[in-house]
C-alpha cells in the first residue's frame, strides 16, 4: 500500500486460505521477534484445516514504495519494518477454534503481495537476524510432541540441537518457484509395503505446509491409502510402527506409520474433510489413517499432496529461500510420541 492521506480510505486486501477467508488493511509497522511468555503444549488435530493460500480475491490501489534509510538504522536486532495486513473481519470457520491471533506468511516471495510483506525477504535484508550469507533466508521448523517441549521457529538457519543425534540434513529442491508454494517432487508412494501407481507419471508434488493440520492428500489417492493402511488396533491410541505410508522425495524418505497418523475409527467421510475423529474405543479398536482429502485446482498439478503438521512433527524441517530448497532431519523429542491422538 502507500501512506494515506488524513479522511482517505485505507487500502484493503482479502485473501481466501483452503479454509476460511480474511479481510484486512494494509499496516507499515516495526515487527519484533522474541521468546514466547508462554509455552503451550501441542495441540491434537480432530479435524482438518488447511491455511494454504488458494487466491488474493480483492485488492485496491496498490503501489508499493522503498523504505527511508533512517528507517532502517532505527530498528534492532530482532525487529523490522515490514508491510502486513491487519484482519478487520475473517470467517467463523475456522478461525473461532483456533487460540493464535494471526498468521506468519512464510511462502517464497512470489506468493507475497509485494516483497515489503515478505517476512523471511525483509528481515535478510534488514539485518534483523544473525548468520552466514547463505542462511539468512533460511529458517528451521520443530514442531513438539508433548508438554514436555515447545515448538520453535529459527530465523537465519536452523538448531541442530532439534535434530536426532549423527544424522544429516536431506536436502530437496524446491519447484515451481514462481508458485511461491513450498513444492518439491514426489518420486513415489508405498502403503503397507506395496509401491502404488500413482507417481509412475512423475507428475506428483508435495507441498511442505505449516498451516495444514493433517497430510492431505487427492481423494483418488486417499481412498486406496485408507483401505491400505486401515489395522487393528496394536497399541493404546492406534500407536505402533507398522504399516507404513512412505512418501519417496527426491533425496529423502518420509516415513509415517500409526504413532504418526493412525486414529480409532468412526464413519469415514469421503469429502473434503478429514476421514477419522477420535472416539472412546477398546482395545479391538480398528484404525485408520487420519487424512485430508483435497484437490487442488490449477496451477497445481492434480498429483500434489500437502505434508502437514504429522510430517513436520515427525522431522525437522529447514526451508531456504535462497536455493530455493528443502531440508528434512528425524527431530529430536524430549519424549517418543506414543500415538497420533496421544499427545
Amino acid at each position: 500500500g502507500v501512506p494515506v492521506i488524513p479522511g482517505n480510505s485505507r487500502d484493503q486486501l482479502t485473501v481466501s486460505f483452503g479454509t476460511g477467508e480474511i479481510t484486512g488493511v494494509f499496516v507499515h509497522d516495526i515487527v519484533c521477534l522474541g521468546d514466547q511468555k508462554e509455552k503451550p503444549g501441542p495441540a491434537v488435530a480432530t479435524s482438518g484445516t488447511s491455511m494454504l493460500q488458494a487466491s488474493v480475491k480483492k485488492t485496491i490501489s496498490v503501489d508499493f514504495v522503498e523504505l527511508n534509510e533512517d528507517e532502517d538504522n532505527n530498528t534492532k536486532h530482532g525487529c523490522l519494518y515490514m508491510r502486513f495486513n491487519t484482519a478487520i473481519e475473517m470467517t467463523d470457520d475456522p478461525f473461532e477454534n483456533f487460540g493464535f491471533d494471526g498468521i506468519l506468511g512464510l511462502g517464497l516471495r512470489s506468493l507475497s503481495q509485494a516483497p515489503p510483506f515478505n517476512l523471511v525477504e525483509t528481515g535478510a535484508k534488514e539485518g534483523a537476524w544473525h548468520g552466514d550469507d547463505y542462511r539468512l533466508k533460511m529458517f528451521g521448523v520443530f514442531l513438539a510432541a508433548s508438554n514436555r517441549e515447545h515448538s520453535e521457529l529459527t530465523f537465519g538457519g536452523y538448531k541442530q540441537e532439534h535434530i536426532v543425534a549423527g544424522e544429516q540434513i536431506s536436502w530437496c529442491k524446491a519447484y515451481d518457484e514462481h508458485q511461491g508454494h513450498w513444492q518439491i517432487a514426489v518420486k513415489s508412494i508405498t502403503a503397507d509395503g506395496v509401491r502404488l501407481p500413482f507417481c509412475e507419471d512423475g507428475t506428483c508434488r508435495a507441498v511442505v505446509d505449516t498451516g495444514t493440520s493433517l497430510l492431505a492428500v487427492p481423494s483418488s489417492l486417499g481412498r486406496d491409502l485408507i483401505s491400505r493402511l486401515r489395522h487393528k488396533e496394536k497399541a493404546p491410541g492406534c500407536g505402533g510402527d507398522l504399516p507404513t505410508l512412505e512418501i519417496e522425495l527426491e533425496n529423502f524418505t518420509v516415513v509415517l506409520g500409526p504413532t504418526d497418523i493412525a486414529r480409532p475409527e468412526s464413519v469415514p467421510n469421503l469429502q473434503d474433510e478429514p476421514v477419522a475423529v477420535p472416539k472412546q474405543t477398546n482395545s479391538t479398536s480398528t484404525c485408520m489413517p487420519m487424512l485430508m482429502f483435497l484437490n487442488l485446482p490449477d496451477p497445481f498439478s492434480a498429483k500434489t499432496l500437502i505434508l502437514g503438521e504429522p510430517v513436520l512433527q515427525k522431522y525437522y524441517t529447514i526451508f531456504d529461500a535462497l536455493a530455493p530448497r528443502i531440508g528434512f532431519a528425524t527431530a529430536r523429542h524430549v519424549q517418543p510420541k506414543r500415538s497420533a491422538s496421544v499427545s
